[in-house]
């Protein structure tokens, strides 16, 4: 079996749960507020992910689409297990259509976005064939890199002299509401609910023992670049802009101008988000045909690989028509409430509950006896 160490799966998680919102303007509808709103999804997407770890410690040695069986029974348990692998194929599938929706914009203008997006899945089914490790590598190979180059963004935006810290101001003009309203559901299904994917690869760490410390770490430090990013966003556009800018993210490194020598830092943008995108839709593919491996019991999950990948490219091409349908209507108004809340919220939290109380009646059982 592939292992990853922790450090390779702190570089994962990051990478994973930045994934596409480095590029889209996260909790817009907060206004100036969005970066407040941010750390508030992190820190209580945060718990959220401790719940799935507390699953996985209960049900040791076991992926998600074995926790389901063993606590509910197969009759009830593989049903709703088949949901997530469905769920991560067309999760997988809207990257696509995010990469399909921004490449003509804002990169490639006169490439179609078939062409771009054929060539990007076949990269990712060549990494599939190679297996979660050399993702693992790849992560820890450019977690520095990324880093870097979000202080030079940084640095190159501050001597670009654009920043105004006083369009923060003033901080929750309008309270709590328009906050709580990112927070929840979005801001802590996006990201952090959907880092249940890597209950499929957290059997496959060398300590198990040391993933909740990792993936916290992981998590909080990802809200935290994802919420300064915003503040930068914000600072230079102020809230009307920011709040109007599909991209705001990606836009602010094309204002860079330092002494008229260097400017446009766009190349950067590219790089964070091919970056993440990449990272997020591999380990999304690859929790889907592991978990339909597993409930199958078939002997190599690389038989489903380029099945997957053929599915996600259709499902990206297909699911949406333009970019406010694909966000506004699809994601926030379908996805997140009535698929997201009960697979990444609800199910995962009975189920705990459930798993706590066989525990408690087990250990009253064995006292008595």
């Amino acid at each position: 079996m592939e292992r990853i160490t922790n450090y390779q799966l702190f570089t994962m998680t990051f990478f994973y749960q930045l994934g596409t919102t480095i590029i889209f303007g996260f909790g817009a509808a907060a206004g100036r507020d969005a970066w407040i709103a941010t750390m508030c999804s992190s820190f209580l997407g945060t718990v959220v992910v401790m719940m799935y770890i507390a699953l996985m410690r209960m049900n040791p040695g076991l992926t998600l689409v074995e926790w389901f069986p063993a606590q509910l029974g197969r009759w009830i348990g593989i049903p709703i297990s088949l949901l997530y692998p469905l769920l991560f194929l067309y999760d997988a599938g809207r990257i696509v259509g995010d990469l399909r929706d921004l490449v003509p914009t804002t990169l490639l203008a006169n490439t179609p976005p078939l062409v771009f997006n054929g060539v990007f899945m076949l990269v990712i089914t060549y990494a599939l064939f190679l297996g979660i490790e050399s993702l693992a590598r790849m992560g820890e190979t450019l977690f520095t890199l990324i880093l870097v180059l979000f202080l030079i963004e940084v640095i190159l935006l501050f001597g670009s002299k654009v920043i105004h810290l006083d369009y923060l101001l003033p901080i929750l003009e309008e309270g709590w509401s328009p906050v709580w309203k990112v927070v929840y559901p979005n801001g802590i299904t996006q990201t952090y609910g959907e880092t249940i994917a890597f209950a499929m690869i957290w059997t496959q760490t060398k300590n198990p023992e040391r993933i909740m410390k990792v993936t916290i770490l992981s998590s909080l430090f990802s809200g935290i670049i994802l919420s300064l990013s915003l503040i930068l966003a914000i600072t230079i556009f102020e809230e009307d802009l920011f709040k109007n800018s599909i991209y705001p993210l990606y836009s602010l490194l094309g204002i860079v101008n330092v002494g008229n020598f260097i400017n446009n830092l766009s190349p950067f943008g590219v790089i964070y988000f091919t970056t993440t995108a990449f990272f997020k839709m591999y380990i999304k593919i690859f929790a889907a045909i592991k978990a339909i491996q597993q409930l199958l019991r078939l002997q190599d999950y690389r038989v489903l690989i380029l099945p997957a990948v053929i599915i996600v490219l259709c499902i990206g091409m297909t699911v949406s028509k333009n970019i406010s349908e694909h966000i506004f209507y699809l994601h926030k108004q379908i996805l997140v409430p009535y698929i997201w809340v009960p697979l990444f919220l609800i199910l995962p939290a009975i189920l705990l509950l459930i798993a706590w109380i066989r525990q408690r009646l087990e250990k009253r059982e064995k006292s008595s006896t």
